[in-house]
């Protein structure tokens, strides 16, 4: 571990966050990759200082330049999306894809050359939807992903498949339950590359929403004999509810694993890259008892999934209040 970022962490073990923030500030400002990096890190996650994303881009960038750890990967999803209010920049973005070594970014480059979006990277048509079911409201969109799309998010979710979780009801956290036993691939802001971030535009513009309301996208994983039994995708004791729910359909050979709504004895089963789109509130907000839906089990093979909620607002990327410096 450099010296700095040693003396800092040192620091911190001892209760002294004012110096370790001071340690870090000053090797960054004489361009200290490590200590960019964890001041950056710090400035993301807002447990120790304030949450500040401006800054941790511009630290995170002093980190890429370093080419340090994942700093690079980091920098370019801040740069793209414009998390934390600072401006988005799209070209630079691709400009850095372009001129950097990393093998992965050729096959994203591939990617966005297919894509019909603009020099900002939102899509300049807007994806057709067709309504299926008004109580409640669902709609499907055929072709919504291209094939080679589909393909490359099952491939980037593999080595990052996790057993799934759910929202306990009671306290908010996040825990296994029998309920979902499929497996999940999270892609927050931070993870976000430029082809994904691409597609949640895409989302956004079909879902008459902004990028802002959409929750981090998931890749979802279900082998023979998994399933999401019956449930809402509504959260407890929140003013700022999942309005919509957004599925893309990514293969085709499983068998079983239809998105069955018992209340209504419908289901839906897409082909490679088709979607649905799903209201999860009524009229005046309250969840939908008929939007009850499950995960139908998975017969032979594994079923790849896109999964993403809307909100009904942008969602706050402010961190813990109270924070120093």
């Amino acid at each position: 571990m450099p010296a700095a970022t040693e003396r800092a962490f040192e620091a911190v073990s001892q209760g002294r966050i004012h110096d370790a923030f001071n340690i870090l500030c000053d090797a960054a400002d004489h361009n200290d990759p490590a200590a960019a990096y964890t001041l950056a890190s710090w400035r993301m996650s807002g447990d120790l200082i304030r949450r500040d994303l401006t800054e941790a881009q511009r630290l995170y960038g002093i980190a890429a330049k370093h080419q340090y750890k994942d700093a690079e990967h980091i920098f370019l999803a801040l740069l793209s999306t414009g998390a934390g209010g600072s401006p988005r920049r799209w070209n630079e973005t691709i400009s850095l894809m372009r001129n950097s070594q990393m093998p992965a970014y050729r096959d994203e480059l591939r990617l966005l050359a297919a894509m019909d979006i603009d020099d900002k990277g939102d899509p300049e048509t807007i994806a057709q939807r067709e309504a299926v079911r008004s109580e409640p409201n669902i709609w499907a969109i055929r072709g919504f992903l291209s094939a080679s799309e589909c393909r490359y998010l099952i491939d980037l979710s593999k080595p990052q498949l996790r057993d799934s979780v759910v929202v306990n009801p009671a306290t908010g956290a996040l825990m296994k339950d029998p309920i979902r036993n499929s497996r999940a691939a999270t892609f927050p802001f931070v993870r976000e590359n430029a082809v994904l971030h691409a597609i949640n535009r895409r989302i956004a513009a079909a879902t008459n929403s902004t990028y802002e309301q959409g929750e981090p996208t998931q890749i979802l994983a279900y082998d023979t004999g998994q399933e999401y039994k019956s449930h809402l995708d509504t959260l407890p004791n929140t003013a700022n509810q999942r309005k919509f729910t957004f599925l893309v359909y990514l293969n085709d050979d499983y068998s079983g694993g239809e998105t069955q709504f018992n209340a209504i004895q419908w289901s839906f089963k897409g082909k490679p890259g088709d979607a649905l789109l799903f209201q999860n509130i009524d009229h005046t907000g309250q969840p939908c008892p008929l939007s009850v839906h499950a995960g139908c089990p998975v017969q032979s093979g594994t079923k790849y999934l896109l999964s993403k909620w809307i909100r009904e607002r942008p969602l706050d990327l402010e961190g813990p209040p109270g924070r120093p410096f």
